[in-house]
């Protein structure tokens, strides 16, 4: 196989409705935390995500309909924004970060991605460890994939953020079992 990136069997641009959130192995990684009044912005400092990782991220949310990659709005300079086509974007205003982009990859010295999502989802992805809000928006920083599980994980995560900016639609994710 290709170190476990490959995309899994199922309708890859739909969300698992039976997708369960499993714990984050490990501790979290450290992050820049962004404080008013400055130009810093909110980063993965360590554990971050190997680019072809990244780049596999990339190219799903960049099939996904309706969606267009520009450079983001709101985050650092090289930052790929997924934003969706005019017209597209039926989801409340809370979906998005700026106009109609729901989420953006960070470059690849940081790989993690900010990414609107619903208010349950968000809390469920911060209590099982897979991310942090951001200290003034609130968007969650979801941490970047270190290897192929996690990718299926954060592409899940993403795909939820997309029917919802897209449909207003909220999939939930269910708790797995907890990590050590």
């Amino acid at each position: 196989a290709n170190g476990g990136a490959r995309a899994p069997a199922a309708d890859v641009l739909a969300p698992d409705p039976e997708f369960t959130l499993p714990a984050r192995s490990g501790p979290p990684p450290e992050v820049s935390d962004a404080p008013p009044g400055t130009n810093l912005a909110q980063r993965q400092l360590t554990q971050r995500a190997p680019v072809e990782l990244q780049e596999a991220l990339f190219a799903r949310a960049a099939s996904l309909p309706d969606v267009q990659v520009t450079p983001s709005r709101v985050s650092v300079p090289g930052a790929r924004a997924f934003a969706l086509a005019a017209g597209a974007a039926r989801g409340p205003r809370e979906a998005f970060q700026v106009e109609t982009e729901f989420a953006h990859l960070h470059p690849a010295d940081d790989g993690s991605l900010h990414m609107k999502l619903p208010p349950s989802v968000a809390a469920e992805a911060f209590a099982r460890g897979w991310g942090t809000p951001h200290p003034r928006s609130g968007t969650p920083l979801i941490f970047g994939p270190r290897d192929g599980a996690e990718l299926e994980v954060v592409w899940q995560m993403l795909l939820r953020s997309h029917a919802w900016a897209r449909e207003g639609r909220v999939i939930p994710t269910r708790s797995g079992p907890s990590a050590r």
